[in-house]
């Protein structure tokens, strides 16, 4: 199957793999805690942005290194909201900011490319919405990408080293790698640790924020 990663502006589309990873890949039902999810995205998408070197992460705080327009429509408005504050923020500043819209905002990406339909689902008198995929083959193919590398103990190229990172961080790694040996998760961990230094950081303070919100229940 061709990569869905890249668009035809050639944007790293990390946050709709992990939204992918992140969903049945059949029903569209979520496999994380919404805090949880919209963590994971909020970093993805600060990782779009690291990838193509727009942002770095130094001293556990983002700064924009460079102001030219992504060509992805959500990235863009994610620069324009770094670029808009006058200071400097922390990563987890960051994180808990874009984690408000993040899940939505993802969703919306991959509505507009008609990747995902939204459907009303109603649970106990709660009305919510359900990402359902339009073609299960695209939205198991991150998972089935990563799972078959890692079992065949293939490399992952710089794209799926973050991807990996990021299941990790969110904790849904037990999904991509079901089955697989222990030793096979500590090889994944020891390759993250090899990410440039920014992505690094990034991960290391989302899989911390994402801890922090399982003990206090938020």
């Amino acid at each position: 199957m061709p990569s869905t990663t890249l668009p035809p502006t050639g944007w790293p589309l990390l946050a709709d793999d992990l939204f992918r990873l992140a969903h049945h890949d059949t029903t569209g039902r979520p496999l994380l805690h919404s805090t949880v999810a919209g963590l994971g995205l909020a970093a993805a998408l600060l990782a779009e942005l690291a990838l193509t070197d727009t942002i770095v992460v130094e001293h556990d705080q983002v700064f924009v290194i460079r102001h030219a327009p992504p060509g992805d429509a959500l990235a863009h408005t994610v620069l324009d909201q770094l670029v808009g504050e006058q200071t400097a923020h922390t990563v987890r500043t960051w994180l808990a900011f874009l984690s408000q819209t993040s899940y939505d905002e993802v969703a919306s990406r991959l509505l507009r490319s008609g990747h995902v339909r939204a459907e009303a689902s109603r649970r106990l008198l709660i009305k919510t919405t359900i990402y359902v995929p339009t073609d299960a083959n695209v939205a198991a193919w991150p998972w089935a990408r990563l799972s078959t590398r890692l079992r065949n103990g293939q490399p992952l190229n710089g794209f799926d080293t973050v991807l990996a990172g990021l299941t990790l961080a969110a904790d849904l790694h037990r999904h991509v790698v079901d089955g697989i040996p222990g030793n096979v998760i500590t090889g994944l961990r020891q390759l993250v640790a090899k990410a440039p230094p920014s992505m690094r950081l990034l991960l290391h303070h989302t899989e911390a924020a994402v801890g922090d919100a399982v003990l206090t229940g938020h």
